[in-house]
């Protein structure tokens, strides 16, 4: 049995999320990763489709971005394992760092 693992890494896009009004209505810049470990064929370019596709909504919770993008990774390819990493660069914070994100781990029941 074979498994590949394929991935799209640092995907920066605006993402409509927050718990703030202004950061669903003006969006935050995010980076985003996906990996998918399937026993079949799995394509990026429709990965970064459907990675696209969830990032048009309007999210409070970044936890609520990755669960709609795993409902649909999950619907598509029926994979083994998914890991979905968050991040937002642009936080209403004081403080100076890179960012500060989620990282969702997904396997299938056995």
């Amino acid at each position: 049995m074979k498994e590949r693992a394929v991935f799209i890494e640092g995907v920066r896009l605006y993402l409509k999320c927050g718990v703030y009004k202004e950061e669903r209505d003006l969006g935050v810049q995010t980076q985003v990763s996906v990996r998918v470990v399937s026993e079949g064929f799995v394509d990026y370019q429709e990965l970064y489709n459907l990675l696209l596709k969830a990032a048009e909504g309007v999210y409070t919770y970044l936890e609520d971005f990755q669960d709609n993008l795993l409902e649909e990774i999950i619907n598509k390819w029926n994979p083994k394992e998914v890991i979905i990493k968050t991040i937002k660069l642009t936080v209403p914070f004081q403080h100076s760092f890179e960012g500060a994100g989620v990282e969702l781990r997904w396997a299938r029941e056995k």
